[in-house]
């Protein structure tokens, strides 16, 4: 383990690390203070969370800590596999060594890393040999004193695979959460591992940089940082790959820049990722005409139905306004699946800081041989060690059907015992309306406590914002931009990473795509890609602005046209889905980029297409429910 990074070298861990001294660093350093109030000073304290989180770290910055305080304290770390041995009996006699090291050389420290290889659960099915390591760590660990100035900490990744004597006040006192790093906690890693460059690229790059590194940890964003390095590397001296000697490198012509970031975060798949991808994305520029006022609706109700400080990385104060009994919930239910598509995608990029738990039929079925019933209960179990947390049930309808009612009253009864003393949000979506939904769920959700939220059809002035964007001119872009950058900001008093990342997507440029739908993506792509990367001369660059102005096909309709084609698409829209309206969006933008002749009569066409296949859908639907 290196020894040469203290708490000043720990990025996004502040709360964990003031926990660390309250319960390692100042029982040893202050036992008078304990001694006089006959407190009894923890024990011991267990580190867990994913892999990459920063648990390993903390102990080693804890090392240093501890070396360099007035009153020294001896750290002793090993590993889990450390210990064992082939031999019986050689193990015990090596966690004995360890406590009596530690004894001769109080006040002391010791750090087991990967403790679930050294005390996993004991079970009929095990050998031996690790039941009588378990019971010696417990005996050693029983057998300190309470002025005994050794504490013992432990690190795992796998908190259900240590024997659950461990977990109890006396031996691990308490348990510390690493979660995956939320969007300030980011920026504060990636400015420790660039502190020491001479040539940084600018904060606001980082601020951008750490937006768009949802899912990472620790680690991945030290790898981020070291692949740029390297990015910068092959561009500045692409010859090293083919020279058979040392090249002599100038370090000082070295600046990684942006686009070294940029390429190097392609080349890195997060660890989260690896397991599972989690839908989080954020309301993108095109859909947010449509989704926004329904989303600050939502964070609105969220506000009062969730516990003070729950929706912001703050400690939690108070309970929640809301006079229900349980925990906070809100269902998001119609016909239109925007919900599960968009809104639920953007809540968990909203509170990104929450562990976020995902139960829907792929966890349900991910494991052949386990029951349905194990699965739910797994998750809810886990979601209830990581708290404050989030539990995600998108589309529940796709599931509900398949279960056996075994496996639903498992979840009811889940579901029903959450009172509000456990600060956790479920956020489920339905693709069905409210009415349609089965009695055993609709009774988990409290439609006049705003525990409900059912998505209306967009209204006649949210589908015209939103067809603007594409019956504009290449003269109307500014004026038209101008008005989805300042439609972008949610209200929400408390997320300060969504008013950043408004500020970033504030100068937008609209591009155009292979497939010839036009997609709105932020500046700095495009600064990156012609710009600020130094790959794109001048000349590609006014080769690229003068295609986009030549290839856009509304330059040949008159403003009348316009009117006309955006009234008639409004009217015909009235009552439509959100994913019908983006249907037609996507079939109208390749039409216009596509079409050379009438422009004006080819969209007439497309628009009465449409027209005929929605009239011959609702026909379908009515006789359906006749039926």
């Amino acid at each position: 383990m290196t020894l040469n990074k203290d708490f000043s070298c720990v990025g996004g861990l502040d709360k964990h690390i003031r926990i660390v001294k309250e319960m390692v660093l100042f029982p040893l350093m202050y036992g008078e203070v304990y001694a006089k109030f006959n407190l009894r000073p923890p024990r011991g304290l267990l580190f867990y969370g994913p892999p990459g989180t920063g648990k390993t770290l903390v102990a080693g910055a804890l090392a240093v800590e501890c070396s360099n305080s007035e009153r020294k304290v001896s750290f002793i770390s090993r590993k889990g596999s450390d210990c064992l041995s082939k031999w019986v009996g050689e193990s015990e006699k090596k966690l004995q060594k360890i406590f009596l090291m530690a004894q001769q050389s109080k006040p002391c420290i010791i750090f087991f890393d990967e403790v679930d290889g050294l005390a996993p659960i004991r079970s009929n099915r095990q050998d031996f040999v690790h039941a009588s390591i378990v019971s010696t760590l417990l005996a050693l660990m029983d057998g300190l004193d309470s002025n005994s100035e050794i504490i013992v900490i432990g690190a795992t990744n796998r908190l259900d695979a240590i024997d659950p004597a461990l977990r109890r006040p006396g031996r691990f006192d308490r348990e510390l959460y690493f979660s995956l790093p939320c969007y300030n906690a980011r920026k504060d890693i990636l400015a420790i591992h660039v502190k020491n460059w001479k040539q940084k690229p600018p904060q606001k790059f980082f601020a951008y940089l750490a937006s768009k590194t949802i899912g990472y940890c620790g680690s991945d964003l030290q790898a981020l940082c070291a692949e740029a390095v390297m990015c910068c590397v092959r561009r500045n001296y692409p010859q090293i790959y083919t020279s058979k000697s040392k090249y002599h490198i100038n370090e000082r012509s070295l600046k990684v820049e942006k686009q070294d970031f940029l390429k190097a975060q392609q080349n890195i798949v997060p660890a989260s990722h690896r397991i599972a991808v989690a839908p989080v994305k954020s309301l993108s520029g095109r859909i947010q005409p449509l989704l926004q006022d329904s989303f600050s609706v939502i964070m609105s109700r969220l506000e009062i139905l969730c516990p003070t400080g729950m929706l912001t990385s703050d400690n939690i104060t108070g309970k929640a306004t809301s006079r229900s009994s349980s925990c906070s919930r809100i269902l998001l239910c119609g016909e239109d699946s925007s919900h599960t598509r968009h809104l639920g995608p953007a809540l968990l990029h909203t509170l990104e800081h929450l562990p976020c738990h995902i139960l829907d039929v792929t966890t349900l079925f991910e494991e052949t041989g386990r029951a349905v019933e194990e699965a739910i209960i797994q998750k809810v179990k886990t979601a209830r060690h990581t708290l404050p947390s989030l539990l995600y049930v998108p589309d529940i309808m796709s599931w509900w059907d398949l279960v056996d009612e075994a496996a639903r009253v498992v979840f009811t009864s889940l579901m029903r015992g959450l009172d509000r003393s456990v600060h956790m949000l479920i956020v489920t979506t339905a693709s069905c309306s409210h009415s349609n939904l089965p009695s055993e769920i609709t009774t988990l959700f409290d439609e006049h406590q705003g525990e409900v939220y059912e998505l209306r059809p967009p209204t006649h002035s949210e589908r015209q914002s939103y067809f603007r964007q594409l019956f504009m001119k290449a003269n109307s872009t500014n004026d038209d931009l101008s008005y989805r950058s300042s439609a972008e900001i949610v209200s929400v008093a408390p997320r300060r990473k969504i008013k950043t990342e408004a500020r970033g997507r504030g100068k937008l440029n609209t591009v155009r795509s292979d497939n010839g739908i036009s997609e709105i993506k932020p500046k700095i792509n495009v600064k990156r890609e012609h710009s600020a990367s130094g790959e794109g001369s001048t000349s590609k660059r006014q080769k690229v602005h003068g295609n986009i102005a030549k290839n856009h096909g509304l330059d040949k309709l008159t403003e009348e046209q316009i009117h006309n084609l955006m009234q008639r698409v409004i009217q015909l829209t009235e009552n439509w889905t959100s994913q019908e309206l983006e249907s037609l969006y996507a079939s109208l933008a390749l039409l216009i980029e596509n079409s050379q002749d009438d422009i004006y009569l080819y969209v007439n066409e497309c628009l009465t297409h449409f027209q005929e296949g929605k009239n011959s859908s609702d026909s379908e639907k009515a006789l359906v429910k006749s039926c």
